[in-house]
């Protein structure tokens, strides 16, 4: 298929020049107008925006449900949105939500729905992600260990309702992360309160999404085909100007271009493929976003196993030093990437440029194996099949390791089988994709008592240092505690980093007021647009 693709991509973009409006106007048989049409990989898992676990679920929970804070698309500072402002003395914060914030059956969004929420991610039944933040809450810790009520009642003492619309949330300790991450979305506790925690992650609201805050509500969820969103005209930043919104899914990516060419489509959100931008760009009909990701990949090195050669330093030194960075983001992701040396990435305050130095070495590499005591090795790598640069990244690596006497054998797994086999352990190599949080908080994956520390990395002064970051405010000073975490980390080498993806986005030219995000496909989708022509 790819060999042709410049010949598709040709003729469909001189059809498309003949007549694109008329397209556009009759892509729905005219039975919807003003309509946006975006292309989506996988269906979502969840409507409910605190059991979120998948990109899917949130790209449309940003559509549907209004987050208390967002965080600014260049600094990734938090700012405003149904939090209108804050203030801070010592540990206590006093939040004041927006004043117009109401659900969308018209009932206000309260200080009593924060403090439900907060209730429920506190609750020793919740099953979702959101609980780390939350922890820092005086009183959480024992809400989660002692409430013995299967639902999110009574209160935690460092949360206090002041009014409807003031909320007073108390640290037990200082977390300069914090307000970063209050980027969820609040519940309905006039919904959802008499529902058992246990019971809320599969209950009808997170498949039927009755009522909610966000720009868009719920139209229609027609399972493996679309998510239908219908602009909000209670939306309190405003009415969206565009009416209608197809989530549409379409899992093969030539599919979506091709879609998007005939101007079925009005957007291709994150996941166009590299080597379709050039031919994109020369399309009038087209433009072509990007913009940096939390998100980045690399190798996880699996040292569980009894006996593993991974366990010696020097073996892992070896594996560290056989791949060019900048050669893998150059000629697999033809630029679209930042070459990646440690766990922050460059969009990070506390990114460290100094660990920027490329270790391709393969005669050093050699030479480590020697050193350990072994003249040659063989190691398993598993990589999940569909994935073209991640597999031939695999390719990669399986070449340039051979000549520094590194067998790698390579297995393409399904997604399923894939899961499988990292959760029982069966593999000494993984190329995987992990997310960052817009404030660097490296304890979730490093800290050796955090549960996102899956692969078990200990190291007592890191765990300190963390500590000390988290407890301060200054930014300059936490950066510098950073630098040295993350020289820390790298030094013992628990994975290989590998890059950061750009997101590039392919939209219609008619698409107005697109901007981009980090983490967010819908930041302001309330303020985007469909220029009619006229």
């Amino acid at each position: 298929m790819r060999r042709y693709l410049p010949l598709i991509v040709a003729t469909l973009a001189f059809l498309l020049f003949l007549s694109v409006h008329g397209t556009f106007q009759d892509r729905t048989g005219g039975e919807v107008r003003n309509a946006l049409h975006v292309a989506a990989l996988t269906d979502p898992l969840t409507m409910n925006p605190v059991f979120l676990r998948d990109a899917a679920s949130e790209e449309v929970s940003t559509l549907l449900h209004a987050s208390l804070i967002v965080t600014n698309p260049s600094t990734l500072d938090p700012e405003p949105r149904l939090f209108a402002n804050w203030q801070q003395d010592n540990l206590t914060y006093i939040f004041t939500l927006h004043e117009d914030a109401v659900w969308s059956d018209g009932r206000p969004i309260t200080s009593e729905d924060i403090a439900f929420t907060m209730r429920v991610v506190c609750h020793p039944d919740y099953t979702g992600l959101l609980y780390l933040p939350l922890s820092y809450i005086e009183g959480a810790e024992e809400y989660k260990k002692l409430h013995s009520s299967k639902f999110a009642d009574r209160n935690i003492s460092g949360i206090r309702a002041i009014d409807k619309k003031t909320l007073q949330v108390t640290l037990k300790e200082s977390y300069a992360p914090f307000l970063s991450m209050l980027s969820f979305a609040p519940l309905p506790a006039h919904v959802l309160a008499h529902v058992e925690v246990g019971q809320m992650e599969t209950h009808m609201y997170s498949r039927e999404l009755p009522v909610s805050s966000g720009p868009y509500v719920l139209a229609e969820w027609k399972r493996a085909e679309y998510v239908h969103a219908k602009a909000n005209p209670a939306y309190f930043l405003g009415k969206p100007n565009i009416d209608n919104i197809y989530y549409r899914i379409i899992p093969n990516a030539e599919v979506q271009l091709i879609e998007l060419l005939a101007g079925k489509l009005d957007l291709i959100p994150t996941a166009v493929k590299v080597e379709d931008i050039a031919e994109l760009q020369k399309n009038p009909e087209i433009k072509i976003y990007t913009n940096p990701r939390l998100v980045y990949d690399y190798i996880a090195i699996n040292t569980n196993q009894e006996k593993t050669p991974l366990r010696d330093l020097q073996v892992r030194q070896a594996l560290s030093m056989i791949l060019d960075r900048e050669e893998v983001v150059e000629n697999i992701l033809l630029g679209y990437a930042d070459p990646l040396y440690g766990p922050l990435l460059p969009i990070h305050f506390a990114y460290d440029y100094l660990l920027e130095t490329e270790r391709e070495d393969e005669a050093d590499a050699r030479r480590r194996l020697v050193s350990a005591g072994y003249s040659s090795l063989e190691f398993d790598m598993i990589i999940n099949a569909g994935n073209p640069v991640r597999e031939n990244v695999a390719v990669l690596l399986q070449e340039k390791a051979a000549k520094a006497g590194i067998a790698i054998n390579l297995h393409f797994l399904d997604w399923e089988a894939f899961l499988a086999a990292l959760r029982d352990g069966d593999y000494d190599l993984a190329i995987l994709g992990r997310g960052a949080e817009a404030d660097p908080d490296l304890s979730y994956h490093w800290h050796s008592e955090s549960r996102g520390n899956i692969y078990g990395y200990k190291n007592g002064e890191v765990d300190e240092l963390l500590a000390k970051a988290n407890s301060i405010s200054d930014k300059a000073a936490r950066a510098e505690i950073y630098r040295r975490v993350q020289q820390m980390i790298v030094n013992e080498i628990p994975v290989i980093w590998l890059y950061a993806r750009k997101a590039v986005h392919a939209a219609s030219s008619d698409l107005l007021n697109f901007l981009p995000h980090p983490s967010s496909v819908f930041y302001n989708v309330h303020e985007w647009d469909l220029d009619d022509g006229g």
